[in-house]
């Protein structure tokens, strides 16, 4: 044999080490370029905030971590695991002076480095879900599909390389826990579960059903359930006296039901129990996973064959119950990727989930551009290499919401709440195939599912930055402040005048409070010249608003003269009952224009409106 034909038998044999029909080199070569444009242009800023913290580590802060990080106004909201590991990963940035205390206000590089380390975690992932599935016994070619189509599913690949999520660090730990199982090494899935619920509690709701399923006696449950808390306890026990910690870790500065701790008893019946005016409900969640818990307790495992298609068709009930029954965020789904991808392998009908795959990405972005706007949309080019592009702020003269908001957010998250129960209930082993190792043929909807699930983002952000580069301008701007000014009253009015930068006025932004409630009545808008000539009105029914929320005013060009000042008023024409809206205002003077000032109740005042006008 020739050493040429030898080197190409060696190269054959590698890449067939990672691909083989129908999966090509090619797809991981399209998928390492989207990850590499996705993971530089777009960031969340949820990461900025967790890596910024873990410079207190860094600082050498170890026993008065929560506390000295609060003296600079951030406050970790994580068990440590979080911190430490980013505190290691981060060393070179420390060590170079690049970040030097903790900060949200993260230079790119650090965000980039910060971004790295979750992204190799889940690249990694991928190796692990592809040992995962050869012990499922779906066999070499269709565990490389498998773990392929993990890596590529859209919700995940937009929390990763998108969001810039680090979830998958705990998900890394659970999936380690599930091979552990798999292989019936018990006290490995019992460690790793452990150390995984260090990062969030969410593992529980996988390692409880799980446990149960597997061991009857009850003192070996008792025990294996100590030994998972070990971890937790000892990080715990470390930080239990600190202000900070107690305040920010468990409930996230907020109370219980609000914060993401209490979010499985926001859904729920009421059955009469009451006192004086507090309503006790019995949370659908609760009563689910304690349910589930008792039928795998209730069940025993048969063969080996039932035994992997019932445990993954057990942690998609758990996933519903985690994010069918209570509130979730969008980053969250991701931990339950690898378990709906794995268990559509299992499947009859791989094909199907796929294509549904691609149908809950485009009504997950829908939803989440709606309900978080200007956070998990355009916004994510602010932490991206393009900020200097935007100028930090690519701002909302277009947002994604404005382009694909087309379905009403009840009936979108009605929709995926129903995709999930789909993703759960259709695992059943009874749907699964006979042979695991059967061949699959999907690989073009698994394409599909890549390019359009990613695109389906990707084009609209795009499109709303090229709007930044496009008249109409922002002139006025005064963004992201936190005070407000209340209007209360029938003619309770606030005003904000502002220098003209352009010909006409197109579109003038606001953001609006509510005061948790309902407020029944209507708010105008006039906008005047300097002679109090009225060139624009709109009135506004209020009780549709919502807290913190953008309100757009769609003047269409209003003539106006560069240089020349102009009012924009907001009034109160009806209030009725407990009325109370507010206007978001800075604490003082934010554009160093000493003209643009707002009133209230007749008098000047020293803050400014938060607003922008598009001229």
């Amino acid at each position: 044999m020739s050493q040429k034909h030898q080197k190409s038998q060696a190269r054959s044999i590698s890449v067939n080490a990672i691909a083989e029909k129908p999966l090509l080199i090619w797809d991981y070569v399209a998928f390492a370029a989207i990850a590499v444009f996705c993971f530089l242009v777009f960031q969340q800023s949820d990461l900025l905030h967790t890596a910024g913290c873990s410079y207190g580590y860094l600082n050498g802060h170890f026993r008065d971590f929560y506390d000295y990080c609060g003296t600079f106004d951030i406050h970790p909201a994580y068990m440590p695991s979080f911190y430490l590991i980013f505190a290691i990963w981060n060393i070179p940035m420390r060590l170079f002076g690049v970040v030097t205390f903790p900060t949200e206000n993260l230079p790119v590089l650090a965000i980039l480095w910060a971004k790295l380390l979750p992204c190799l975690i889940y690249v990694a992932s991928g190796v692990l879900i592809y040992h995962i599935a050869i012990l499922a016994g779906m066999g070499s070619k269709k565990s490389k599909l498998c773990a392929y189509a993990c890596l590529t599913m859209p919700v995940a690949f937009y929390a990763q390389f998108i969001f810039g999520q680090y979830d998958i660090i705990m998900t890394f730990c659970v999936l380690l826990g599930v091979y552990y199982y798999l292989k019936k090494k018990d006290i490995w899935f019992i460690f790793w579960f452990a150390i995984a619920m260090t990062f969030k509690y969410s593992a529980l709701l996988i390692f409880a059903p799980l446990l149960l399923y597997r061991e009857k006696n009850v003192w070996k449950i008792i025990a294996s359930c100590v030994l998972l808390m070990v971890p937790f306890v000892l990080e715990f026990f470390v930080y239990r006296n600190s202000p900070v910690f107690q305040a920010y870790v468990f409930g996230f500065g907020g109370n219980a039901v609000s914060s993401p701790t209490g979010y499985i008893m926001n859904a729920g019946y009421y059955t009469g129990f009451e006192l004086s005016t507090f309503h006790y409900e019995v949370s659908f969640a609760v009563l689910a996973f304690g349910t589930l818990c008792a039928w795998c307790y209730f069940n025993k495992p048969t063969d080996d064959r039932n035994f992997v298609n019932t445990i993954f068709y057990i942690c998609c009930l758990a996933f519903f119950v985690l994010f069918g029954l209570s509130k979730w965020h969008p980053q969250w789904l991701l931990f339950a990727v690898p378990f709906w991808v794995i268990s559509s392998f299992l499947h009859k009908d791989t094909k199907i989930f796929m294509i549904l795959d691609l149908i809950f990405m485009l009504v997950y972005t829908i939803f989440n551009v709606q309900m978080i706007p200007n956070n998990v949309d355009q916004a994510m080019f602010n932490n991206g290499i393009l900020r200097s592009l935007v100028n930090g702020n690519i701002g909302t003269e277009l947002m994604m919401e404005d382009l694909i908001a087309k379905l009403d957010k009840s009936l979108c998250l009605s929709i995926l709440t129903m995709m999930m129960l789909v993703y759960a209930v259709f695992k059943h082993p009874k749907y699964c195939a006979q042979n695991p190792a059967q061949e699959v043929n999907c690989m073009g909807w698994m394409r599909t599912r890549f390019i359009g699930g990613v695109a389906i983002f990707v084009v609209p952000a795009f499109v709303c930055l090229m709007a930044y580069f496009k008249a109409p301008y922002a002139g006025y701007k005064v963004e992201n402040v936190y005070s407000q000014v209340q209007l209360c009253e029938l003619g309770d009015e606030v005003s904000q005048t502002f220098c003209a930068t352009g010909n006409s006025i197109d579109k003038i932004r606001f953001v609006a409070g509510v005061n948790d409630r309902v407020n029944k009545g209507y708010v105008k808008l006039t906008v005047k010249d300097s002679d109090d000539k009225i060139l624009y009105e709109q009135d506004w029914e209020t009780s549709g608003w919502l807290e913190d929320r953008i309100i757009t005013a769609n003047l269409n060009g209003v003539p106006t003269t560069p240089g020349e000042y102009y009012t924009a008023v907001f009034e109160v024409t009806q209030a009725n009952g407990d009325y109370a809206v507010s206007i978001y205002r800075s604490e003082d003077n934010v554009t160093g224009d000493k003209k643009e000032i707002a009133e209230a109740d007749g008098k000047k005042q020293s803050y400014q409106l938060e607003m922008i006008v598009y001229q």
